[in-house]
């Protein structure tokens, strides 16, 4: 290991690794991300696709990984968001690309990925149907045809060409994608390999397809290219791959000498509820994958190996390295929350990293599921964001708007998430800022729910990120101090920036008396007085993440929701994952397409999808049934500035990230021409 200079507080994460000549500065690379405005229709990279994963390597990650290499146009992609690979067009345009991660000292890398039996016609211009391992039906009714030593040279070549324009055009470093279920992956699985062949059967026979494209790889693009390999350890499927299986995948890898690094995953696209585990939800525990690397290592494997998931701990992955569990990480989300992450750990401020939730909102924004069934969803907004990051994809926007010219005197009413960003960033932009909130702590809605739900610790970090972020900047902040609209007007505020929130919305039922019923924000901090059944009227998130803490609390909870579907508007992975967890409860139970009618002393009166009505036992009856703007609240500070702005949930009921873009925007647009 590379020295670390003097007074380092994560000296194995900023230590070098050498391969091949290069030098991998420190053991971060950032993995791959398939984002739509990252690149253009013929596949070519944008200017904001290069400031995007730019930024990654200003921030000092060691390397940043383009994703995905598009391999052919025969039958290899199974979505539009692939960069091209093998127009010699694009040499001279990834030149600038590769030129200015160079300029940081940082290693430039592509993502090759053939995506084999889940590929689709429409998005490869000669729409020929998908190939794979073995022949079968796709649920999406697509016949897979079993490739044949011909389609593997085929296959082979294309990897090796667009391995030689990746090496052209001054990359560093290829990942293959090696697991998940796609081509390579699925060479690997049980689940899809059914030959009985050379290449089906044994470790050694299902690895020699893959091989023979590293052979061809290595042949044409020649010895100066690294290459990295990711491999699931574990497809959390029946019948899929094991631990057992990848370590010896892995020393197969190792023994022939032609990859230089291997990073584990885990799950695979075969099973979609593997989804939020390969993308890991809030529900999934800091670096889960390293059990992986470890049982790698440990069988004795002698190329660095490293993990990607739900790295977002330096504390973590410092440790995790010293004790030779893993070599390097490789991040993505956590990189969109701050792509500052390696900067921040490196010069001892890990406390200014922003950490990734992993509540998935950047994922699947065209998708939804309602029932078992993926649909795209002809409202989805396609609109790739994070919660936490603000300018996450919107940088190059943000750096037009033209910043203030004299610091103004602001107030920010409230002190929730976008009271808290708003009063931060305006004082981080030379404002004088006074944050009022009447309670007597700051966090809003955060410190109700967040602290105590076990699922929740990122909400609750990043309350405390935000706390730390008023005091950094000097925001004068006004606890248990409830703002006064006359004395805000008279003490001659610019701007005055309202976060007063919202309010839960209550149904309109008939509620006998000396029923127990109060909305989902009171049972926190509160369990002891629920009893021990609760009915919750919703089927939302804020319902069912509030049955799941119950049920944590030996709590019995009946969900009801009048909807179709439950939490019918999570998106795919998050919704699946709740849902997983719900069903393995004992003492939660939910009912799709029943509606409450009134609540008695005892319990709940409903009508079930049968038009049954059905009484449901409870001591307490909770509604989360949405929440409201407080108008009348926001409204009273009209006229209190020359510029008035509502920002959070009184301007529009949303997520944390709503509330957070909102306060972030008010701040960087203040703007006074005198």
């Amino acid at each position: 290991m590379a020295e670390a200079y003097a007074g380092q507080k994560y000296p194995h994460i900023f230590s070098e690794l050498k391969i091949r000549g290069k030098v991998l500065k420190n053991r971060t690379i950032s993995a791959p991300l398939a984002i739509q405005f990252t690149r253009d229709k013929k596949g070519f990279i944008t200017e904001r696709g290069m400031q995007i994963f730019g930024d990654f390597i200003k921030g000092g990650t060691g390397a940043v990984t383009l994703g995905e290499g598009k391999i052919d146009s025969l039958n290899s992609t199974a979505h539009p968001n692939h960069f091209e690979c093998r127009d010699p067009d694009i040499i001279q345009q990834y030149h600038f690309f590769t030129e200015y991660v160079h300029a940081y000292g940082g290693l430039a890398s592509i993502e090759f990925n053939h995506n084999g039996q889940h590929a689709m016609p429409q998005f490869n211009s000669d729409h020929i149907g998908p190939m794979g391992a073995s022949e079968m039906i796709m649920p999406n009714g697509l016949h897979v045809k079993e490739m044949d030593k011909n389609d593997m040279d085929t296959v082979a070549e294309s990897y090796a060409q667009a391995a030689l324009i990746a090496r052209r055009s001054g990359f560093d470093m290829i990942l293959l994608h090696f697991a998940h279920g796609w081509l390579m992956g699925g060479f690997l699985s049980p689940l899809v390999n059914k030959r009985t062949d050379e290449y089906g059967g044994s470790y050694e026979n299902r690895m020699r397809f893959p091989l023979q494209v590293i052979h061809r790889i290595r042949e044409v693009a020649g010895e100066n290219l690294i290459i990295e390999v990711r491999m699931s350890g574990d497809e959390y499927t029946e019948g899929g791959i094991r631990i057992e299986d990848a370590v010896e995948y892995a020393k197969i890898l190792d023994a022939d000498g032609n990859i230089d690094l291997l990073h584990m995953s885990a799950g695979t696209r075969m099973d979609g509820y593997t989804r939020a585990i390969m993308h890991p939800s809030h529900f999934i525990e800091e670096c889960h994958n390293v059990k992986f690397s470890e049982a790698v290592k440990k069988a004795g494997v002698k190329i660095p190996v490293g993990i990607v998931g739900a790295v977002s701990d330096p504390d973590t992955v410092e440790q995790i390295i010293a004790e030779g569990r893993a070599d390097y990480v490789v991040m993505a989300r956590q990189l969109m929350a701050d792509p500052n992450w390696a900067n921040k750990a490196k010069h001892g401020h890990p406390e200014d990293i922003r950490r990734c939730l992993r509540c998935l909102h950047c994922f699947d924004t065209h998708r939804v599921n309602k029932g078992r069934a993926v649909l795209d969803d002809w409202q989805g907004t396609l609109l790739c964001v994070c919660d936490i990051n603000p300018t996450w994809g919107h940088d190059a926007l943000i750096g037009e708007i033209p910043g203030p010219n004299r610091s103004l005197k602001v107030a920010v009413v409230g002190g929730g998430p976008a009271g808290l960003t708003a009063a931060a960033e305006a004082a981080r932009l030379g404002h004088t800022v006074d944050l009022f909130e009447q309670s007597a702590s700051l966090g809003g809605l955060l410190k109700i729910f967040a602290d105590p739900v076990w699922f929740k610790k990122g909400e609750s970090r990043h309350r405390e990120y935000l706390i730390r972020q008023t005091e950094k900047y000097g925001v004068h902040v006004h606890l248990n101090t409830k703002a006064d609209p006359e004395k805000l007007k008279k003490s001659g505020y610019d701007a005055v920036l309202v976060a007063v929130g919202g309010k839960p919305r209550h149904p309109d039922l008939p509620v006998e008396k000396g029923s127990k019923v109060m909305d989902v924000l009171g049972i926190y901090h509160n369990e002891e007085l629920l009893g021990k059944k609760v009915v919750i009227i919703g089927g939302g998130a804020s319902g069912c993440e509030a049955a799941l803490h119950l049920s944590s609390k030996n709590i019995s909870s009946v969900i009801l929701e009048k909807g179709d579907y439950i939490l019918p508007d999570s998106q795919f992975s998050i919704r699946n994952h709740t849902i997983q967890y719900m069903d393995a409860a004992e003492n939660l139970v939910y009912y799709e397409a029943t509606k409450a009618l009134r609540i008695a002393d005892g319990g709940v009166y409903a009508r079930d999808k049968a038009g049954q009505e059905i009484f449901f036992e409870a001591d307490t009856v909770v509604y989360a049934t949405g929440m409201e703007s407080k108008e009348e609240a926001a409204d009273a500070y009209s006229g209190t500035a020359v510029d008035v702005r509502k920002i959070g949930d009184c301007n529009r009921i949303g997520t944390m990230g709503h509330a957070i873009r909102d306060g972030y925007n008010a701040a960087v647009t203040l703007y006074s021409e005198r």
